[in-house]
């Protein structure tokens, strides 16, 4: 899934795969699966999935992937103002789970 999302006046390219949530524990040490599935995830989670998305948004070369760390998030993180981030993170989980909005409209009966 691919989309972009705006973070402040910044509009940032964001792809999620089944890979993401590897590239996920290969940088934090947590399964993202796992903490999804918890009743009341932290703001976090998306913060940190929206890095690993938006780093797969440039480059969908493994090699490069494997190289993203805690620092590299950080600053990645820095570039942006507290309440945007925390505000985005909703458009972060629309792409990763596959939302999208549907601009057509539904079919009249009878018609």
């Amino acid at each position: 899934m691919y989309g972009k999302v705006l973070i402040g006046e910044k509009e940032i390219g964001m792809a999620a795969n089944a890979a993401s949530p590897i590239i996920y524990r290969n940088i934090f040490h947590e399964d993202f699966l796992r903490k999804v599935q918890e009743k009341d995830p932290d703001v976090d989670l998306f913060q940190k999935m929206g890095y690993v998305m938006a780093m797969q948004a440039k480059t969908s070369k493994m090699s490069e992937l494997t190289k993203l760390n805690f620092d590299s998030y950080v600053e990645w993180l820095s570039q942006f103002e507290p309440m945007d981030i925390i505000t985005a993170t909703g458009q972060m989980s629309d792409i990763y789970f596959g939302n999208t909005i549907k601009n057509s409209d539904p079919k009249k009966k009878g018609a």
